[in-house]
């Protein structure tokens, strides 16, 4: 070998050696889990999964893993999981009453409001509705639904049909589609929530808004003639034959049923949420939003009443017996962003609670949901959201049992009226 080749040789030998003798690089630290239980599934499941690997992707110091439950079970494993002390870090929720009801097991997030300046995200308005509660913040808003009626826009054409703004022109769109052999209106009521917008509604458009405010929070009783008038009305569409009868809306899915009657063409329209945009424009349907299907508003009862927008806030809550309060208060400000939000505007149809999502952002009929909200003087949560939990449970409990048996209305708001005045004890 020559010199050359020793040295080589040589020089290879100490490397090794220093390579030996060098300590490895230590190991980044393992990211701590984010635990999330969530509703938003199937037909809600928005933009959930999306965001959620969004911020796993972004984030070296947390990993969040979401798991859903249908609306239902949701709503006991809130309960259950809080009541046993083993809760996740991250709950999604909805504002207003159900929120109010937990809100002495949740942790305050004044301080992921602070650091994040949320004060400049989101408006006032859906901070004091959806996030405020004790005097302090608790909830992180996610989307904003409208509630409206959502309509085959196919067969409104073929009937020279225009979306109605007053009551007389609504009976008098039902009684030209009932009469050319269409369903007017799909009611998938067999969840129980969905009837719950008709009565808000007929109320809503018929009394003042302090007079239901009232109702919900016990101060009025059920068995006011106001609440009385509205379930006279309400049977008066159900006996001109203007909803499904067969299914019967108690057995019918608001998705699966109601939804896809109006997508086949056998019923006009259904008052549901602005999540019916991600569902109609979703790969399996391919409508298009403003061509195939659109929205108007619950019509015109009393012209002197100001005008009131309805849909629910869902949003996150952060437990007090979270095991990664970190960890949630990271998620939490990622979740509060424009993008995040974008994203559950895009997979929902909702709206983005965060005021910095540019309006292009939105399709023409979202953009006119916005302006519908903007113009209303009063948005609401609906009847689940705005009354204590116990009294919710009992008015849909009467909803149902009215659409099955609408003659026996009065019986029916004389035993809402009397448990509601006591929940949970039935009257004698």
């Amino acid at each position: 070998m020559t010199v050359k080749g020793w040295r080589l040789l040589g020089a290879l030998v100490l490397a090794l050696l220093a390579a030996c003798g060098k300590e490895p690089a230590p190991a980044a630290p393992p990211r701590s889990t984010v635990t999330f239980l969530h509703y938003f599934t199937d037909s809600l499941s928005g933009g959930v999964g999306e965001t959620a690997q969004a911020f796993n992707a972004q984030n070296a110091s947390h990993e969040l893993k979401a798991v859903s439950l249908d609306h239902e079970a949701f709503k006991s494993s809130i309960r259950d999981t809080l009541q046993a002390g083993n809760p996740p870090d991250l709950y999604s929720n909805w504002a207003g009453a159900r929120t109010a009801a937990i809100v002495d097991q949740l942790q305050p997030i004044d301080d992921v409001w602070a650091s994040a300046g949320l004060d400049r995200v989101f408006p006032p308005a859906v901070t004091q509705t959806a996030s405020e509660y004790a005097g302090h913040k608790y909830l992180l808003p996610l989307t904003q639904h409208y509630i409206a009626f959502f309509y085959n826009k196919r067969l409104f054409a073929e009937y020279g049909l225009q979306p109605p703004t007053t009551w007389d022109e609504f009976l008098a769109v039902c009684e030209r589609l009932k009469a050319a052999g269409v369903t007017p209106i799909a009611l998938g009521a067999r969840d129980k929530w969905p009837a719950q917008f008709w009565f808000d509604f007929l109320l809503l458009r018929s009394a003042p808004y302090a007079f239901r405010q009232r109702l919900l929070n016990g101060e009025e009783r059920f068995d006011d003639p106001r609440v009385l008038a509205v379930f006279a009305r309400w049977k008066r569409l159900l006996d001109a034959g203007y909803f499904n009868r067969s299914p019967h809306p108690n057995s019918l899915a608001w998705d699966s049923g109601a939804n896809e009657m109006v997508y086949r063409g056998e019923a006009a329209m259904t008052l549901m949420g602005t999540w019916n945009i991600g569902y109609f424009t979703n790969a399996a349907h391919g409508w298009v939003a403003g061509r195939d299907f659109d929205f108007f508003p619950f019509p015109v009862i009393d012209p002197q009443l100001p005008r009131v927008a309805m849909g629910p806030i869902d949003g996150l809550v952060l437990p007090r017996q979270a095991a990664n309060p970190a960890g949630a208060r990271a998620v939490l400000a990622y979740f509060a962003g424009a993008a995040a939000q974008q994203a559950f505007s895009r997979g929902s149809g909702a709206l983005a609670p965060n005021r910095q999502v540019p309006a292009s952002a939105y399709s023409e009929l979202q953009q006119r949901v916005g302006d519908e909200i903007n113009r209303s003087p009063i948005f609401t949560f609906a009847f689940d959201l705005a009354a204590p939990p116990a009294v919710a449970s009992l008015g849909l409990d009467a909803f149902a049992d009215f659409l099955a048996f609408p003659q026996s209305y009065p019986e029916i708001v004389r035993q809402l009226a009397a448990r509601a005045a006591v929940p949970g004890k039935t009257p004698q």
